[in-house]
């Protein structure tokens, strides 16, 4: 009687199952690039934010009667999809008229800002919010219904 070799390689069965496991986890993969890619892009909205924030700061500081006397004062406009075209008679409505389109453009479109400043004895406390349209990030955390992320920064003239 002839006795019979050990079996040797792959089984077709054994093929298939690591074929599954290997695309699973190369799905796992690209859903965590996916994620990846949204958050980075909300964190460089975030940055830009901070950014034009300090900004406005800036042109406070530069043109500080105008400032003090409420020039800069600016409430949010709803989006409207177009960003506003640059224009201005005044200093203030001119670096308030770029700074509003430079908002705009560099969050998408959908970028918006206000300004209060206010003052407290001698002391002017200034409030620049900024407002963008975040749903690019926010749209893939489960119960995200409000897709608006606010960035406020606080100062004194």
């Amino acid at each position: 009687m002839q006795s019979r070799l050990p079996a040797r390689g792959f089984t077709l069965v054994e093929l298939l199952v690591s074929v599954v496991i290997l695309s699973i986890g190369l799905l796992g993969l690209a859903g965590l690039q996916n994620v990846g890619v949204a958050a980075s892009y909300s964190a460089l909205q975030r940055s830009q934010a901070s950014w034009l924030a300090s900004e406005m700061s800036d042109l406070l500081r530069a043109n500080l009667p105008a400032a003090r006397a409420g020039a800069y004062n600016l409430a949010f406009a709803e989006p409207t999809g177009d960003c506003p075209a640059v224009s201005g008679s005044s200093r203030a409505q001119l670096d308030l008229s770029q700074w509003r389109n430079t908002v705009c453009t560099a969050l998408g479109g959908s970028g918006g800002g206000s300004i209060r400043v206010s003052r407290s004895g001698d002391l002017y406390r200034v409030e620049i919010a900024i407002r963008w349209d975040d749903s690019r990030a926010r749209g893939r955390w489960p119960g995200a219904d409000e897709h608006w992320e606010t960035f406020i920064y606080r100062t004194s003239l």
